[in-house]
């Protein structure tokens, strides 16, 4: 059986995260992830290698740039034009990962305070259904956390989440939100 696997274009900040996350598992899925993570490097032949020794070099070196071969084209193949002008300078999969990381990665701090201010401004979109809406609001919640987890070592509790879903609810789950709400007094929790 044949895989086959779509991965959207990279076309800037817009689709960065949706995008990397498709690089990610392709290049996982052929074995090349290695690659752009830095765990697996060009072999480098010692001057004074026996006949042997060179021979298996050159050997794992081909290995090596037939991989490196496959990770760039999974990475080129899957740009829009901008982001393979952006990235024609690179040599190996690893300097293009690199250079995109450096465009679209912010540094941890500048992320958590995207990610939060993203979580605590977020409204229904009028074009989203309710389930729609609480899913980006989990998506949103689960990168933060995991961002949390990484720079501070703590996380989020899930009532912060089930507050901020019902806080953003339209009008129409009045009732709902009320039933909630009331529910949760009665456990000893609060949501305000």
């Amino acid at each position: 059986m044949e895989f086959r696997a779509h991965v959207d274009k990279l076309v800037g900040a817009s689709n960065w995260s949706k995008w990397k996350r498709q690089a990610e598992l392709l290049l996982c899925h052929h074995d090349v992830h290695e690659l752009i993570s830095g765990d697996r490097v060009c072999p480098v032949l010692a001057e004074d290698a026996t006949p042997e020794v060179t021979v298996l070099y050159e050997k794992s070196r081909k290995s090596f740039m037939k991989d490196d071969s496959l990770a760039q084209l999974v990475l080129v193949g899957s740009m829009d034009d901008a982001n393979v002008e952006l990235t024609a300078t690179c040599d190996s999969a690893k300097s293009i990962w690199e250079k995109l990381l450096s465009v679209y990665e912010q540094s941890s701090g500048q992320w958590l305070d995207r990610l939060m201010e993203q979580f605590f401004r977020s409204e229904k979109d009028g074009d989203d259904d309710v389930v729609t809406h609480i899913a980006k609001l989990q998506k949103n919640f689960s990168e933060l956390n995991d961002e949390l987890k990484r720079v501070a070592k703590i996380t989020l509790p899930e009532l912060l989440l089930m507050s901020r879903i019902m806080s953003t609810l339209p009008s129409e789950f009045f009732e709902f939100k009320s039933v909630w709400d009331q529910s949760l007094l009665r456990s000893g929790q609060s949501i305000s």
